[in-house]
């Protein structure tokens, strides 16, 4: 044995861990209590839940099941794949989609009951045409583009619909769907110059009832709620918006076990590349977590971990399935072996970090949950 390394009982933290794999535990208890939150904050008629991206890596069909159950009755999702998915678990809840047709036939959406927020005016049209060869109106939404971009009817393109009364005749326009770009920043103009014009376009469009607010819209004022509101981010209780939302609670826990645990002498390098020099005598844990599981790698240059109740930082860098931490500070007579360290929970979450890495925090929130087993609980 290398006799700059002493090996603490590795087999004992294997064979007394509960569970040796990595797992974001999701509070769907918490979940609820924010639709709740929400909706008492909110001041317009519907109150809808976004679950895109398999619920913004939670999990659709578990995240939907607990909102159908606390009275939510109006969900949004990427596709029609997605859409299924919802109506699968919620067969009497409304599903839209966020990415329009996405290549699909509006046929495809009225056969599961689907209603799409159509992206360009070539959608508008083709769902137009169907409606006239079936005889009968088409079920959709419709993407006004207010100034973020990516999706939605142009001013231009708005004003072609508008004279064209035969094709808005064969439509069921169910909503006017826009989105602020500085929905972080409630203050900025630009906020104020997109409701403008959202006012302004439709109001020469058939009468539907309007969407613009998502979460941090529903933290705003009365006059950016409108009829529907469409919530996302605030449901697992992430923050979004630089003024921070009172009443949410994170629904996320994530935590790795320790598979095995070494004493190291000041001057030893750890990690590819020697990518650490120890500047002391220190106890280390190789944790049963990488950035196969979402942890960005510069996650090991910034964070730290709680332990024991004890935060402690990652030294190493962060590998496929592995990371380290220094438990040097970990107080004596902890059991390690029992111990899962704490990367994000309501204690410890995600924004901190999300903002060092110069990221929203929905960016960790998906990819730590795509590639994490994930437990569930209150449900």
């Amino acid at each position: 044995m290398n006799p700059a390394l002493k090996i603490v009982t590795p087999t004992e933290v294997i064979a007394t861990s509960p569970d040796n794999a990595p797992s974001l535990r999701v509070d769907l208890g918490a979940i609820r209590s924010n639709f709740l939150e929400m909706r008492r904050r909110y001041h317009g008629q519907i109150l809808s839940a976004v679950v895109k991206s398999d619920a913004y890596g939670l999990g659709l069909e578990p995240v939907v099941r607990a909102l159908a159950a606390t009275g939510c009755k109006v969900f949004w999702v990427n596709d029609l794949e997605e859409a299924a998915r919802v109506k699968s678990v919620a067969p009497e809840a409304a599903a839209h989609t966020l990415m329009g047709l996405a290549n699909a036939h509006i046929r495809d959406f009225e056969a599961l009951g689907v209603i799409p927020a159509l992206t360009s005016l070539a959608e508008v049209e083709h769902c137009a045409r169907h409606a006239l060869l079936a005889g009968r109106r088409a079920a959709v939404a419709i993407q006004i583009d207010t100034g973020l971009g990516r999706l939605g009817l142009c001013e231009e393109e708005l004003a072609f619909l508008a004279g064209e009364p035969d094709m808005l005749a064969h439509l069921d326009i169910r909503l006017w769907v826009s989105h602020l770009a500085a929905y972080n920043l409630p203050e900025d103009p630009e906020n104020a110059e997109q409701r403008r014009r959202l006012r302004e376009w439709v109001s020469r469009l058939p009468p539907a009832p309007i969407s613009l607010a998502a979460s941090s819209g529903v933290f705003m004022a009365d006059d950016w709620h409108f009829d529907l509101a469409r919530v996302g981010s605030a449901l697992y209780g992430v923050q979004t918006s630089t003024v921070w939302q009172d009443g949410l609670t994170p629904c996320y826990e994530l935590s790795a076990p320790v598979i095995r645990v070494a004493d190291y002498p000041a001057g030893r390098h750890l990690g590819y590349r020697g990518t650490t020099e120890l500047k002391r005598a220190s106890r280390v844990a190789t944790l049963s977590i990488g950035y196969a599981n979402g942890l960005p790698q510069r996650f090991a240059e910034i964070g730290a971990v709680r332990f024991g109740g004890v935060s402690v930082p990652l030294i190493g860098g962060i590998a496929m399935n592995m990371t380290m931490a220094d438990l040097t500070d970990v107080p004596a007579g902890t059991d390690i072996a029992a111990t899962r360290a704490i990367f994000f929970d309501r204690g410890q979450p995600i924004e901190p970090v999300a903002e060092r890495l110069d990221c929203a925090p929905n960016v960790l929130l998906t990819q730590i949950g795509a590639g994490t087993r994930r437990v569930y609980f209150n449900e």
